[in-house]
């Protein structure tokens, strides 16, 4: 039974690599074993090599014709890169290779069976994301806990079905009783994904009132950097708030800092930094002479004031319902589905102004971390967060806020001790934060088109994604190769569709164009726009 498995013999041992040399006899580069053809050579399918009592797992990285002697003659054979990536011992799988094969030992295709043995120990959990692309009929299992609890990114170019694949994803653990996951949806993608057990919330109309950031995020969205009254204008905000908040909430005056999620009156506040603007002091032989602060508010009440008036701003800025400290706590009962109407938050963020988007990310992400942080039930709690279209506000690269990108290194760093993990999905990885990423335990990487993502990908993953990193141009839509501690080993494979799928389908230009379609009413269109309403 072995023989008819075997494919050549190692020629040279590298720490983490074997170099194969394909016997002689093999012309035509398949073998059908049973019922099943199997190929040989194939980029991303296994072989095994037997080592005493072991049975060493690898994956083909690379595959070509090279010069090899054979006495004193130099043949052309075909030669095979095989990277190591663990071991079968008694039928069960473990990651990693302890005692590595040496020259000439006999290297064997992978069969269906025993592609099951090294699933073996992750079928028990019984979640499965897609079926394995090179092997037919074979699901591919992942322990969930670490997929779901050690950070996660999906990566991949615009097209590759990222939408698809979360919505997928996603699906799968939205029917247990307990799931606790909060997207932050940036086009409004996901609400058609999740009909049941979802609450979905625009955030132009929910309320996250400007009380629940802390003096840091308030100092990032109020006040210009290049203002040269910076400094003035931060610590009379700073005195001014906490002194909002201690009056505003004398039960809690003796513990309250400047960063307490508690109510203050921004509008008292800002009428305080208008007089110290506008001060005059009465003395001396002089008469009246300008105060220590006049003038140096200006700029900052200019652009205080024009976001307290922006109506796109409103659900900021003038609450109807979180006018007050206590109504913290049903906003945030809501947000986390504790009171078990969902399991599934999706907040919309296509209807906020772009340059605020950063801050209310920065904002709802630092409220889950400080939420669990002072949770005593924390371990019950998990949290998944959903970074859609991160490359938009989790970039070292940016210009503007850094809140976002702040508050979710804190919790790619920290926060799985609080039962708070980040799924990081984006179409240009090489622009986040290499903090984030390199603290994700695992990645969902789909067709990437882009030279500079694909060498950033190389850079980020294990030594046993090599060689799989060549493919990832040419994956299908939904394909992706899955690498981290919840997989057995690194694995290609077609994700499952979601049912329902979400609103990120492709619009075909050309089939539109082609037919007559529903005419567009501009009267309709400018009503809607005037009036922030989209269908």
């Amino acid at each position: 039974m072995w023989e008819e498995k075997r494919i050549g013999i190692v020629r040279e041992v590298t720490s983490s690599t074997v170099t194969v040399i394909i016997d002689p006899e093999i012309t035509a580069l398949s073998r059908k074993i049973g019922a099943r053809m199997y190929h040989i050579g194939q980029i991303g399918t296994y072989v095994l090599i037997p080592v005493g009592q072991l049975l060493v797992l690898g994956i083909v990285s690379e595959f070509k014709k090279g010069d090899v002697y054979e006495g004193e003659k130099v043949v052309q054979r075909f030669l095979m890169s095989v990277t190591l990536i663990g071991t079968l011992k008694k039928g069960k799988f473990e990651s990693g290779v302890s005692v590595l094969p040496t020259a000439d030992m006999v290297v064997y295709l992978l069969e269906d069976k025993d592609l099951k043995a090294a699933f073996s120990t992750y079928q028990k959990f019984n979640f499965s994301v897609g079926q394995l692309s090179l092997f037919e009929n074979e699901r591919a299992f992942l322990d969930p806990n670490k997929f779901f609890g050690k950070h996660l990114a999906v990566l991949g170019s615009s097209g590759a079905g990222k939408s698809c694949t979360v919505a997928s994803l996603l699906q799968k653990v939205t029917s247990l009783p307990d799931t606790n996951i909060v997207i932050l949806d940036i086009h409004n993608e996901y609400k058609s994904a999740f009909p049941e057990g979802c609450q979905h919330f625009d955030i132009a109309a929910l309320e996250l009132p400007y009380w629940l950031m802390n003096f840091d995020e308030m100092v990032e969205l109020f006040v210009d950097p290049r203002d040269e009254n910076k400094t003035t204008i931060v610590s009379s905000l700073q005195d001014l708030i906490f002194a909002g908040k201690k009056g505003k909430n004398p039960r809690l005056a003796s513990v309250i800092t400047v960063d307490s999620p508690v109510f203050f009156d921004i509008n008292e506040t800002r009428a305080r930094m208008q007089f110290l603007d506008s001060e005059k002091i009465t003395g001396g032989s002089t008469g009246t002479k300008e105060g220590p602060h006049y003038g140096k508010f200006t700029r900052f009440l200019m652009r205080l004031n024009s976001m307290i008036n922006d109506p796109r701003y409103a659900f900021m800025f003038k609450p109807r319902v979180c006018t007050d400290s206590e109504s913290a706590k049903g906003l945030l009962t809501m947000i986390f589905g504790l009171d078990g109407k969902s399991k599934v938050t999706i907040m919309d963020m296509s209807g906020i102004p772009f340059d605020v988007v950063n801050t209310i990310v920065g904002l709802v992400a630092r409220i889950a971390f400080d939420f669990n942080f002072w949770n005593p039930n924390r371990r019950d709690l998990p949290i998944l967060l959903v970074f859609e279209e991160a490359h938009n506000y989790l970039s070292t690269n940016s210009r503007g806020s850094t809140a976002a990108r702040l508050t979710v290194e804190r919790i790619a760093k920290e926060g799985r001790k609080y039962g708070v993990s980040c799924m990081i999905v984006s179409q240009r990885p090489a622009e986040i934060s290499e903090t984030i990423l390199s603290q994700c335990n695992n990645f969902v990487v789909m067709r990437l088109l882009n030279p500079v993502d694909q060498n950033y990908i190389r850079r980020l993953v294990p030594e046993t994604f090599s060689g799989l990193e060549n493919v990832i141009s040419t994956l299908r839509q939904g394909e992706a190769i899955i690498v981290g501690d919840s997989a057995p080993m690194p694995m290609r494979i077609q994700i499952d569709i979601p049912d329902p799928l979400p609103a990120s389908s492709d619009i075909f230009f050309y089939d539109k164009w082609k037919q007559k379609g529903a005419a567009t009413n501009a009267d309709d269109v400018m009503e809607r726009w005037w009036n922030q309403h989209r269908a």
